[in-house]
């Protein structure tokens, strides 16, 4: 899972970047386009009890990659167009979380909450406008010429477009992320989007919530958007202290996990992302899986060849495997099953994949 932060220039994009990936210094600087890159092992305890169980070779978690990505201004003006080198980092996202300012500045004053964040949606809700008008320009001549097959494209670029001359964002409209004639332009505003206060020590919880409120009602109704918050100056420290003092930190915050943890599990929620596992006495591995997704699509996640040659998957939930103590008492306690290619997989599901190429 890639996700990329962005947000308003001395929004704390880079304490929070800290604040999500332990204590990582952001690599980005001011003035340059390149992002800094951090790496987070997702913390799962059945992955842990699994490998206490099998003594692996190697346990390998999935990953999560945050990037700090600079390069939004809240400009709105065709002259201040969000540049090729950012939407190079930026399309490539699985979502973006956008990080917006509640703490006062001596640089940008009070915290300004729900216009902050207008300012970089309608500058990317402005980026995908100019992305579709030309792509509507250059297939109209295309049609003109011959090219029928386009037509389609071209209808649901014309929807698309009324969608964002209304100021709003692609998320509402369905075809830009479905669609296989719209999926590959990788709008920014059709993009997942985690909403993440960036609250001052001092500012009240219920001012986070109205804030979040006033958001959410200007977004309105909306898939693939979540909310949250957090303090990040003093999640940035708790991410260096060792898990003993940052509990004990925590504790005095009256928050029972970190926000790097929560917020993992925040963008699991907004991708509808599941976990499960492969184990065994080489490798423990746990991946991550669209929900409602097939085994065969599993295997393929696993190895190409799994998917091709698939024959069935063993299959055993993780609760009912912890339950039963081990795989053979599982198996007598009729707990494990075969499922064909079409089986949905559940998170926490246990598979072991049978398969001839």
């Amino acid at each position: 899972m890639k996700l990329g932060i962005v947000g308003l220039p001395g929004s704390g994009k880079s304490t929070v970047f800290k604040a999500l990936t332990g204590g990582i210094e952001s690599g980005g600087k001011k003035g340059h386009p390149e992002p800094g890159v951090g790496v987070v092992k997702v913390k799962d305890d059945r992955l842990d009890y699994l490998t206490d169980y099998h003594h692996p070779k190697k346990t390998t978690p999935v990953f999560v990659e945050y990037l700090d990505i600079a390069g939004f201004s809240g400009e709105r003006t065709p002259e201040h167009e969000i540049g090729d080198k950012v939407l190079s980092h930026v399309r490539p996202v699985d979502a973006l979380v956008h990080c917006v300012r509640m703490f006062s500045s001596d640089l940008s004053g009070p915290p300004r909450g729900l216009p902050d964040y207008q300012a970089v949606e309608e500058e990317m809700i402005l980026s995908d406008l100019v992305v579709v008008e030309k792509r509507i320009e250059r297939i109209s001549r295309d049609i003109q010429r011959g090219r029928k097959e386009l037509a389609e494209e071209l209808g649901l670029l014309e929807q698309a477009k009324v969608v964002l001359d209304q100021g709003r964002a692609l998320r509402t409209f369905p075809p830009a992320w479905e669609s296989d004639r719209l999926r590959g332009f990788a709008f920014l505003s059709a993009k997942p989007e985690l909403v993440l206060l960036n609250a001052g020590d001092d500012t009240e919880r219920s001012r986070i919530q109205e804030v979040a409120q006033e958001i959410q009602d200007w977004c309105g109704p909306q898939e693939g958007l979540a909310m949250d918050w957090l303090y990040a100056d003093s999640e940035a420290e708790i991410a260096r202290l060792d898990p003993e003092d940052a509990k004990e930190f925590l504790a005095e915050l009256q928050f029972e996990e970190g926000a790097k943890d929560r917020i993992i599990r925040s963008s699991f929620k907004l991708l509808n992302l599941i976990v499960f596992f492969t184990a065994g006495e080489p490798e423990v591995r746990a991946w991550q899986l669209k929900a409602g997704q097939t085994a065969l699509k599993a295997a393929g996640t696993v190895h190409s060849d799994m998917e091709r040659g698939f024959i069935r998957a063993e299959v055993v939930s993780y609760r009912d495997f912890r339950e039963a103590g081990s795989m053979a008492a599982a198996q007598k306690a009729g707990k494990t099953r075969l499922e064909g290619r079409d089986y949905v997989v559940q998170d926490g599901d246990i598979i072991l994949f049978r398969f001839n190429v």
